[in-house]
């Protein structure tokens, strides 16, 4: 097993794709600070990003709104928040210091965008932040081009590199796989991490199976709460206390379930999220989340009318959502 191994929460920012980021500051206050008496590791705040909401919500349009966490005695958690390289372009990002609300930035790209994403980690990381380099979709990379990419990882050297199966199609041989192919050439210095999706039922079963891969460096793993996240959510962070735990691990799941009773319960009677029909065919057809949101929106929810659309989006249009591209195959149809 790793040396050392982090849990990293995820609800406030993954989970605020099932809600608009709608949590209250109360949620907010509970959740960053009962889950540094559970013992989590790493705690994300919430996501950059742009709206006009004159109330709090988790979605920040700059790093000075974010509020700075109560820490409980004795608390060795430390904060993060999300943003991609569309909102690091809009905004003005302070040098790091010991007031600041975040340890830690996890910058998010996707493969056409890896030339600029290294130049943005490589400016925060001058900055003073540890970066965590999210490499979403991972699954679309060949062996080659994630070996170049992980090189490219050693050279600026943030403070972690991440496989992400963002749709959800990963099953725990690919994450053998994986795990190996970056642990070959990943600077030892580096954390590897691991940010897991339900889409097949599989996010728990690959977070232990990375788990039980490492060997001889630190990892982290991703969960949320109740495994609230976008489409079919994450692995769950009281599933994955409890394994760790199993093996020697700090962390109190009694916290994490109630908060869930006491915040969370409610919010599951208003929003699904986790395996869902719908979810199932964002991995069979490798595509992003968003598609099926967007179809929602335009009064799509019939499971074999969905099929049919994410059957036809090409390629190169997966990764990510293009209205165009989905509003043309609605046109069509």
């Amino acid at each position: 097993m790793a040396d050392r191994i982090y849990l990293m929460d995820c609800t406030l920012r993954d989970g605020g794709y099932i809600n608009d980021w709608e949590f209250s500051r109360d949620i907010y206050d509970a959740v960053s600070k009962e889950l540094q008496t559970a013992n989590v590791d790493f705690i994300e705040l919430g996501i950059m990003g742009s709206h006009n909401a004159d109330h709090f919500k988790t979605k920040f349009r700059s790093l000075e709104e974010i509020p700075l966490p109560r820490k409980p005695e004795g608390s060795r958690s430390q904060f993060t928040v999300m943003m991609t390289g569309a909102e690091y372009k809009k905004m003005v990002i302070p040098g790091y210091t010991s007031d600041s609300s975040v340890d830690a930035l996890r910058y998010a790209f996707f493969k056409a965008d890896i030339e600029e994403a290294l130049i943005h980690m490589e400016e925060l990381i001058v900055r003073g932040y540890k970066v965590f380099a999210q490499t979403m979709a991972t699954f679309q990379y060949t062996d080659d081009e994630l070996a170049a990419l992980v090189r490219e990882i050693n050279r600026i050297k943030p403070y972690a590199f991440y496989i992400v199966d963002s749709f959800g199609t990963l099953y725990p041989e690919d994450i053998r796989h994986l795990y190996h192919l970056v642990d070959d050439t990943l600077d030892k210095s580096i954390l590897f991490g691991i940010h897991a999706h339900n889409n097949l039922q599989m996010a728990n079963a690959n977070a232990i199976t990375f788990i039980n891969e490492a060997e001889g460096r630190d990892i982290i793993v991703d969960g949320s709460i109740y495994g609230m996240g976008r489409g079919a959510g994450n692995a769950q962070t009281e599933v994955l206390m409890h394994y760790l735990n199993k093996n020697g691990g700090p962390y109190n799941d009694d916290i994490v379930w109630k908060l869930y009773v006491d915040w969370f319960a409610d919010l599951r009677k208003q929003f699904d999220w986790g395996y869902l029909p719908e979810q199932f065919l964002v991995s069979k057809y490798e595509t992003n989340p968003a598609y099926v949101w967007y179809l929602s929106r335009k009064g799509i929810t019939d499971f074999q009318e969905i099929k049919a659309v994410l059957g036809q989006i090409p390629a190169d249009k997966k990764y990510t959502l293009f209205r165009d591209e989905a509003d043309r195959i609605l046109e069509e149809r």
